[in-house]
């Protein structure tokens, strides 16, 4: 029963070993993941396949402000206490798409803004 337990825990431990590493990319000697920005990732891959802007998302901030401060620069109405301030922005959604090469995936970097958020595996090539 020993062995067994051995085996699931090594097991396991390579499954999420590779959940970890799911959103990377390789690029020659460098590795491009989430949390990077475009310009990093054109220097470490160079140009893209095909790259596009594939729609926007919108982001909402809200704020309570609590308490009433006056500002230092007069504002166009008076924000009163216990108020909730919300600050919409829309964020670009751009895809690039990378062929490293006779038999590797086709790879799909998404980016919010600036930032690398996911990379999808498309079909072998």
């Amino acid at each position: 029963m020993r062995g067994l337990g051995c085996v699931v825990l090594i097991f396991s431990l390579a499954l999420g070993a590779t959940a970890a590493v799911a959103d990377s990319m390789r690029c020659g000697s460098y590795i491009v993941s989430d949390g990077d920005d475009q310009s990093r990732v054109l220097d470490l891959c160079g140009e893209p396949r095909r790259a596009w802007q594939d729609g926007f998302i919108e982001q909402v901030v809200r704020r309570n402000e609590g308490y009433y401060e006056p500002p230092a620069t007069p504002q166009p109405y008076p924000r009163l206490p216990g108020y909730e301030t919300e600050t919409r922005r829309l964020i670009p959604v751009y895809k690039w798409e990378y062929n490293l090469g006779r038999g590797t995936f086709l790879k799909t970097l998404v980016f919010q803004g600036d930032t690398l958020v996911r990379i999808i595996d498309g079909p072998r090539q």
